[in-house]
């Protein structure tokens, strides 16, 4: 699972899951989804932060995106979405979709808050893209879709980046190399595949930091798929807070 901190929880794919309409919305009342991601993680930071980080806010990278906590972002983003649509005309159905998926939000906000937000004890955050270039070889011309994943002390892998695409001309291998390696790593996993999402596990052990991979003459190797990152290794309650007045 991805870190709370890797990056935008919920993609604008994940939106039109729930919502097939919300690109039309989005465009008719110029709303910036991508905006309103961003937006609503903020506010679910705030949240975490308040009522369980308050002492330690850097404990926030430690957090694990679960299920729950993915839906309570999309849904609490479509709220978001669909209240400013309102705000605009005053429109019915805006309004019922705004109250639809505060409901919704409210739901999966409860069950972070019933099960605990999951952590894990030492944080590996998510890799940058690969920079990929090519060095002499044999292999045919093609292209290749290459992603990288830190690997920490204790070797958990964090989640993988977003691939890298190379065109390779005839007679020569791929070359990768990952940069920004965190405090904690030790090495990096290369998965590269002919296809997007078709990446596989090319190194037999983690490479070592600041080390590049060559595609060997040989051609690229049948190992597992990209994993999805960390999975809790606890999970911590929320404090439940009561307002005076």
């Amino acid at each position: 699972m991805a870190l709370f901190t890797d990056g935008t929880i919920s993609t604008l794919e994940d939106l039109r899951g729930y919502e097939s309409a919300i690109y039309d919305v989005a465009a008719t009342e110029r709303i910036d989804l991508t905006q309103k991601l961003a937006l609503s993680q903020l506010e679910l930071e705030v949240e975490l932060v308040t009522r369980l980080f308050r002492e330690n806010p850097e404990e926030l990278q430690r957090v694990v995106v679960t299920a729950a906590l993915q839906l309570w972002h999309t849904f609490h983003t479509l709220a978001l979405t669909y209240r400013d649509a309102y705000n605009s005309h005053l429109n019915d159905r805006y309004q019922g979709k705004w109250r639809e998926y505060e409901r919704l939000a409210r739901w999966a906000s409860e069950n972070v808050l019933a099960a605990g937000v999951g952590l894990v004890d030492e944080p590996v955050p998510k890799a940058v893209p690969p920079t990929l270039s090519t060095a002499e070889g044999s292999a045919a011309a093609a292209m290749y879709w290459v992603r990288a994943a830190w690997v920490g002390r204790n070797g958990d892998e964090g989640c993988p980046s977003e691939p890298s695409v190379l065109a390779a001309p005839e007679s020569t291998v791929p070359v990768a190399n990952v940069t920004g390696a965190p405090s904690n790593a030790t090495g990096w996993n290369v998965y590269a595949g002919a296809s997007s999402e078709s990446e596989q596990l090319q190194n037999p052990a983690p490479i070592p930091v600041g080390s590049n991979w060559t595609m060997p003459g040989t051609g690229l190797v049948a190992g597992r798929a990209a994993g999805g990152g960390q999975a809790p290794t606890s999970y911590k309650p929320f404090e439940r807070i009561f307002r005076r007045g």
